[in-house]
């Protein structure tokens, strides 16, 4: 029976694939390899347990082989994969990892190969971030706060933060903003100008997000404007729910 090795990595892109890195001489091997991002709740009783810190040098070399050897396309999927909540993305992505880089046929394609499990769920777990991420940069709503900063919250299913960072730091480079993740208590933190950062474990003082006087006057005229363009002989309140689950709605501003 073949030795199996159990690494648990923090839950981001440079911890799992730090994990991808020190897994690989286990897989080499020939031990089984399973990259969890948090402890498990039942140890197997043959299984070796192994705990990866973040290292950005080794999480940058698994950046680059990707890359030079699998595309730019496959790089994104992963990342995408990276976010989802689902538990075994770790070990999904090594294997597709490997699978990609096998018997010298690094080529993009491989990660098409739907009939590996791996590989199919590697898949699946790109396309529901991918789908969560375009609703939020539609369901999004700013608020003005003290300061002149810029402040929304949402509460997503997946960690699509980072995947936010892009869109919203090309739309609103001069502004002072935050994304705020209520559901993970993390913030995506813009200076004017600068770069966006994640800050964890934060917390939102309730004395310093409240709503300037101006910015209540324009969620009043946009709540109007919304309801203005309503026609009501024609409400499809199924489809409304199909495009806009109610989840959604209680961080936007026409639905307070």
């Amino acid at each position: 029976m073949n030795e199996k090795y159990v690494l648990i990595c923090p839950d981001s892109l440079e911890g799992i694939l730090a994990g991808v890195y020190e897994g690989w001489r286990y897989g080499n091997g020939g031990a089984q390899v399973e990259l969890c991002t948090e402890p498990p709740s039942q140890t197997e009783l043959f299984a070796h347990y192994r705990n990866v810190d973040p290292d950005q040098e080794k999480a940058e070399k698994v950046i680059r082989t990707i890359k030079r050897e699998l595309g730019e396309e496959s790089y994104e999927q992963i990342c995408y994969a990276a976010c989802s909540e689902d538990r075994e993305k770790g070990t999904c992505i090594y294997y597709a990892i490997r699978k990609g880089l096998s018997c010298g046929r690094s080529h993009p394609a491989v990660l098409e190969d739907l009939k590996d499990p791996y590989i199919l769920k590697l898949s699946k777990l790109r396309l529901t971030v991918w789908h969560e991420m375009h609703r939020m940069l539609g369901f999004v709503r700013f608020r003005e706060i003290q300061g002149k900063v810029l402040l929304a919250i949402i509460r997503p299913d997946n960690a699509v933060l980072p995947l936010l960072a892009p869109h919203f730091a090309d739309r609103l480079p001069r502004e002072d903003w935050i994304i705020y993740d209520e559901g993970r208590q993390e913030a995506l933190i813009h200076p004017a100008g600068k770069s966006c950062t994640i800050r964890h474990q934060a917390e939102l003082d309730p004395e310093q997000v409240r709503e300037s006087g101006e910015d209540r006057v324009y969620a009043a005229l946009w709540k109007i404007f919304c309801q203005s363009i309503s026609v009501t002989e024609r409400e499809n309140l199924r489809v409304q729910r199909q495009n806009l689950p109610y989840k959604y709605r209680r961080y936007m501003t026409e639905f307070w």
